[in-house]
């Protein structure tokens, strides 16, 4: 499927999922001061373009954040240019290289409300599991989940609006989170899922056809 311009995935209010590729495999968030920068990046520049961030998890090659758009597709480009740029910046001074650290284009699917967010929660957190690094998701330091499923302070943070349904008030609602863990969501996020990265619509299988439809394109078969 063809990439679809930023402006048919992103608009005020959208909730994406955003994740890029290093050049060459390189292992440039491997770092504690790589992760480090990384997410100080997003901090800082998150409240001046309107970026909520609902969750993250950094890999060493690259990052998956959930995010909310809440001044539109220009801010949300803006974001990611400075983040991306100041941590290119950072890196090749650090290693004293040059060029690329951002193999690709950003890839920002958007996401369908509702248990979808927790979809795409549930797979950036279950990452380093996928790739034999951890046991479990709370072993990982560099992620979200164990704000979700402990209630870890985490001042990145704005808390997901699904996860916010999930119960009354903390305990129950970090209590049904880390039941999401221990049983199908959707179908098994023990293996990697193409369709929450590189397609441009994560959702139910009518929303995502509306929307291919909108933009032009014809739904899977």
């Amino acid at each position: 499927m063809p990439r679809l311009p930023r402006i048919l995935l992103v608009e005020e209010g959208s909730t994406n999922h955003c994740t890029w590729r290093s050049h060459g495999h390189a292992l440039v968030l491997e770092s504690e001061g790589a992760q480090h920068v990384f997410l100080a990046l997003l901090r800082k520049y998150k409240e001046k373009f309107g970026i909520e961030i609902h969750s993250y998890c950094l890999m060493g090659t690259h990052p998956h954040v959930m995010c909310r758009a809440t001044k539109g597709q220009q801010a949300f480009s803006a974001f990611w240019k400075v983040v991306n740029w100041g941590f290119a910046r950072w890196y090749n001074r650090r290693t004293q290289g040059r060029g690329q650290v951002v193999m690709e284009r950003l890839r920002s699917p958007r996401i369908q409300d509702g248990r979808h967010q927790l979809e795409v929660m549930r797979y950036g957190d279950l990452n380093p599991v996928r790739a034999g690094l951890v046991r479990s998701p709370s072993h990982w330091r560099c992620s979200s989940f164990r704000h979700y499923a402990y209630g870890e302070p985490d001042d990145l943070i704005t808390d997901a609006p699904e996860y916010l349904a999930l119960g009354r008030n903390r305990p129950k609602r970090r209590s049904a989170y880390l039941h999401l863990f221990a049983r199908p969501l959707v179908e098994s996020l023990s293996s990697r899922r193409p369709d929450l990265v590189h397609g441009p619509f994560i959702g139910d299988r009518e929303w995502v056809a509306v929307r291919l439809e909108a933009c032009g394109l014809s739904p899977p078969s």
